[in-house]
């Protein structure tokens, strides 16, 4: 709010950046210690509808108060009550006992450089990683230069291509829910289902995506501007709503933290990577072709989720077996405490 030069900006968002970085596998890891494996897809997709709802709302107040009150004005508008919930967190919520939820009561000694061999050896957690760096990249680039391009060479104007990527944010919320719940079910029923259904619609959402870049002249097809926005932000997101509980069910209580880093680690390398490859692209390309690359990313993505298919079921089981190992070791170790 009160930054005077780029450099100051620059500083302040690089903070802000290492604060959500650093408490988002915190938040997940603490939910995994919290609810069982036939809950995590519901609350990882209601953690992923009010992110986006967020985003939504954030985009339309920023496009709607922009012009008439500055651009200082969100930042007071957003930062204060974020402070407020922060510290309602801290006064309120309970350190959960790890791994309760898995009836896990033994563990390891947490972070270690082994134990990262170790997650990267589980199958379902590279690729993980892998779609993360793919499927951001779109992400970053359609944050970072959507709006602009619309607004400009798709000729829609601000107003309107504020309320297109308004939508887009809705669409990917509403979604959010979708796939948490229909992920949820899958991963009741048929794990192995749950990598096609994220793949699939990963691959899905790419047309509709596409439209809104490659239609001309947006101003003449204006509800079907909102339309490919809504349809577009829906099938992105199911894929986002079930990856961190997909992690979380594939490693142990006590590398979950460290597992769930490295995935947001990738996620953040790809969004920061995306407005940067946009940058050089864009120069070589123009906008549009540049956004129809970025866009295509997500055709790896998916593949990546399909391949899930294979591993998941099995990585999952592992997981269980460590756990009933290490809780089998500790009844023996009681057991011939009470003994002697």
């Amino acid at each position: 709010m009160f930054v005077q030069n780029y450099y100051q900006l620059l500083a302040t968002r690089t903070f802000t950046g290492m604060a959500i970085g650093g408490v988002i596998p915190i938040i997940f890891s603490y939910l995994g210690d919290i609810f069982p494996n036939n809950m995590r897809n519901y609350v990882s997709g209601g953690f992923g509808f009010v992110s986006g709802a967020g985003q939504a709302v954030g985009q339309f107040l920023a496009g709607a108060t922009g012009e008439s009150l500055g651009w200082r004005f969100c930042f007071p508008a957003i930062g204060i009550p974020s402070i407020l919930v922060a510290l309602g967190a801290l006064f309120i919520c309970e350190e959960p006992k790890r791994g309760a939820a898995d009836g896990q009561q033994k563990f390891g000694s947490g972070f270690s450089w082994d134990s990262v061999v170790n997650i990267l050896r589980i199958r379902s957690n590279v690729l993980i990683f892998l779609q993360a760096g793919f499927g951001c990249v779109p992400w970053g680039i359609i944050t970072a230069y959507l709006n602009d391009y619309l607004a400009q060479e798709g000729g829609l104007e601000v107003l309107n291509a504020t309320y297109v990527i308004m939508l887009f944010s809705i669409g990917a919320a509403l979604g959010g829910v979708f796939g948490s719940v229909t992920g949820q079910y899958l991963q009741n029923k048929n794990r192995a289902l749950l990598g096609i259904f994220m793949g699939a619609t990963t691959i899905l959402s790419i047309p509709p995506i596409l439209g809104l870049v490659l239609i001309p002249n947006g101003i003449k097809y204006l509800p079907i501007f909102f339309a490919l926005a809504i349809v577009g932000g829906f099938l992105a997101s199911p894929t986002g709503a079930n990856v961190p509980a997909v992690v979380v069910n594939s490693n142990t209580p006590e590398t979950r933290g460290s597992a769930l880093a490295i995935f947001n680690m990738c996620n953040d390398v790809g969004k920061g990577l995306g407005p940067l490859i946009g940058a050089a692209l864009i120069g070589v390309f123009g906008r549009r072709i540049a956004l129809t690359i970025a866009i295509t990313s997500w055709l790896p993505c998916g593949v990546l989720c399909l391949l899930l298919s294979i591993t998941y079921p099995s990585d999952e089981d592992n997981m269980k077996e460590r756990i009933k190992t290490a809780t089998d070791e500790e009844s023996a170790e009681l057991m011939a405490v009470v003994e002697e």
